[in-house]
């Protein structure tokens, strides 16, 4: 938390004490709290806005820099949000449950964590954090809660995130259009909140508070004494547990901070455009209206492209290269006027392979740009497939036609590669799918600083490179050079700290070149960094930036200044990279009970009954002269274990036992009985 923000906290919570002394209307006592409508049982709900005084005022207004000349702020406009909270109930938001767990997410599985526990995923994946909107509710002069419960977010365990709590962009305005959500984006920004706070009542910052802020100029001002429930919340701090915005009271987060900025694109011109500011876009909470989180204010650019030198580009976010009779969407630059070749008048268009250009209109006049060239190729045949049936227990190999074959389960998960597939041990009746993959391989460019020339040392500490990349990238690999063996867990982040990509790598002692075969995008102000101590060489002389690949990337700087370069040497650069999946083919292999023949009279010496069974069954062996030990195991169709047993064999004595499964709903499960690393297995029909 900065100094600012400390000092506006304290203050809050003087002015909270002293109030909470008095009211009945808290987060414990509803005796006096109104309801919006009227009526004494309601949801006090917050009601979250974006100032635009506070965008067009504070701190003296947005700040503009050139595209050259200032260092980490080039090409940035720099603003502030203030969001005050006008609803009768505070949005109140905690990281865990009520017994102080975490509920993290990795890819699909989910995990519950205590509270103070640095989690990181077993599956490998990037661990991401629920959080929870407590909703306070007045029933009479009780209050209870409810939780909402938001999409997974950015994880810490030492912080609380709120992603793309802030969006922000420069747009030039369309005179036919009303609508600004409609007017071309010159460019754009986002926060990513990490201190949801009462920074300060509305009476403290008046003019932030507005009944209608999303009207320009528009609203009615409102102090303390016009909300019925003012300060109605919990005194909300930097906590990692709980923040949020009490009722009459604002958040700021100021334009020093970062990610508070919008990235003005090289070759905008100067003149009139307007900053459009939404907060929680994407609606993670619930609010008493959903419809005035947005914002805009006119805005002069004066330091950028003068009129006159007039600039029309084509860029597109996918690779140029399709499977088939695929599409791409390809943008022009913005303006307030388009004409494609093929005939399009929108600033985006969705087309084929082909050569395309386009007409673009704007303040410093109107150019046509360079011809864009988008190839395709033939997609693949779908493979023609072999099946299987198998006794349950077994494995099977399967089979496809091919040059590239991928294997995939029924959830659409790869398993496996390569013309033949062996899969696991089934003990049910699997499905498997297999798909052809013709490969594109981009052109290979090398780039960043090519070694460690000059004066440096090996460092200890978790600095960044900062690039920007005009097309979508295959980071494939980088130089770097170690006096330490060990495990390095290297990534790339967005400005706003969004982890894009990332791996662990093991680097051996002296010049080592990483795999890293990272999917960039086109974007600015990317980080690339190592996550635990690295002990890699860094140069503190013989640096210079920006580090080019002409159109496709550039090294700008590092997290310690223009003078230290971290780490990464040498880039390899991969771009027009693509893949062409044919059609799925599926294989199917039939699992059956089979007689178990290899072992004697095993149909008489293990019984299963009652089959089928309601809630337990039991188990009956007879042990041979060879039986010692023996296992049973219950499985689920869908291979999940169930139940298991040890079990000790006599010879000569008969073995039961009852089974108790009052659990389980109805359906077909397998045992396995495992004597002597032999594998018997039965199936058992449960009925409810």
């Amino acid at each position: 938390m900065s100094n600012l923000k400390t000092q506006f906290y304290l203050f809050s919570l003087l002015v909270f004490i002293s109030n909470q002394g008095l009211s009945q209307c808290t987060i414990t006592n509803a005796t006096s709290c109104s309801c919006e409508n009227g009526g004494t049982v309601c949801d006090l709900l917050p009601d979250i806005t974006i100032s635009w005084y506070a965008l067009e005022n504070y701190q003296s207004g947005p700040s503009e820099y050139s595209q050259t000349g200032n260092g980490a702020n080039d090409g940035k406009l720099r603003l502030t949000g203030s969001t005050p909270n006008i609803g009768f109930g505070p949005l109140t938001v905690r990281s865990e449950d009520v017994n102080n767990n975490k509920t993290i997410v990795c890819g699909t599985d989910t995990f519950i964590v205590p509270g103070g526990v640095n989690f990181t995923c077993p599956n490998g994946k990037t661990p991401k954090q629920i959080l929870r909107q407590v909703i306070y509710q007045k029933n009479g002069n009780t209050m209870t809660t409810r939780e909402h419960l938001t999409p997974p977010m950015t994880y810490s365990n030492s912080s609380m995130y709120v992603d793309d709590w802030g969006v922000y962009s420069l747009r030039i305005p369309l005179v036919n259009d009303p609508n600004p959500r409609n007017w071309p984006i010159i460019g754009s920004g986002k926060k990513r909140a990490f201190c949801l706070m009462d920074y300060g009542s509305c009476s403290t910052y008046a003019q932030h508070c507005r009944d209608t802020n999303f009207i320009y100029m528009g609203g009615t001002s409102l102090l303390d004494s016009n909300f019925p429930n003012w300060g109605l919340g919990n005194n909300y701090g930097c906590s990692p547990t709980e923040q949020g915005i009490s009722s009459g009271y604002t958040d700021i987060y100021s334009e020093n901070l970062d990610g508070m900025w919008i990235n003005i694109p090289p070759n905008t011109c100067n003149g009139n455009y307007w900053i459009f500011y939404e907060v929680d876009p994407h609606n993670y909470f619930e609010e008493s209206n959903e419809n005035n989180n947005f914002t805009m204010i006119p805005f002069t650019l004066s330091l950028q492209n003068p009129s006159g030198n007039p600039v029309a580009t084509i860029q597109s976010t996918q690779v140029p290269t399709l499977c088939g009779n695929d599409s791409i969407v390809l943008s022009a630059n913005a303006g307030y006027g388009f004409l494609w070749s093929t005939g399009a008048t929108t600033q985006n268009i969705k087309v084929p392979a082909g050569i395309y250009t386009v007409t673009v209109w704007n303040y410093c006049g109107t150019a046509i740009s360079s011809p864009y060239t988008i190839s395709s190729f033939t997609m693949p045949s779908a493979p023609i497939t072999s099946s299987d049936t198998i006794c349950i227990g077994d494995s099977s190999m399967l089979t496809a036609t091919g040059n590239n074959i991928k294997w995939y389960d029924i959830n659409d998960s790869l398993v496996g590669a390569g013309n033949n597939f062996y899969t696991p041990a089934l003990i049910s009746s699997t499905n498997y799918f297999a798909r052809d993959v013709a490969i594109n391989n981009g052109n290979i460019t090398f780039g960043g600083k090519s070694d460690s020339a000059g004066t440096g040392g090996y460092f200890a500490g978790s600095q960044s490179l900062l690039f920007s990349t005009f097309k979508s990238i295959i980071l494939k690999s980088v130089k770097v050079y170690s006096n330490t063996a060990g495990v390095r867990d290297i990534a790339v982040y967005t400005s706003t700290g969004t982890l894009i990509q990332s791996g662990s790598f093991m680097i051996p002692i002296g010049e080592y070149r990483i795999p890293l075969n990272f999917s960039i995008p086109i974007g600015t102000d990317y980080k690339i960094t190592v996550n635990n101590a690295p002990y890699l060489w860094r140069n503190n002389s013989n640096v210079t930036y920006p580090y080019t690949i002409p159109d496709t990337l550039s090294i700008t700087g590092s997290s310690a200044g223009g003078s230290l370069y971290y780490y990464f040497f040498d880039w390899e650069i991969e771009v027009g990279y693509s893949e062409c999946y044919s059609p799925k083919s599926m294989a199917t292999v039939d699992v059956e009970i089979c007689t178990g023949l290899a072992y004697n009279n095993t149909n008489n010496l293990i019984n299963i009954y009652p089959n089928p069974a309601k809630n337990q069954f039991t188990i009956d062996l007879v042990a041979t002269a060879t039986d010692e030990k023996a296992s049973l195991s219950i499985f689920n169709l869908m291979g999940q274990e169930i139940e298991n047993f040890e079990i000790n064999l006599q010879y000569g004595q008969r073995y039961t036992k009852l089974i108790e499964l009052y659990r389980i709903n109805s359906g077909t499960l397998i045992a396995k009985i495992k004597i002597n690393n032999m594998n018997f297995y039965r199936r058992i029909m449960i009925v409810n």
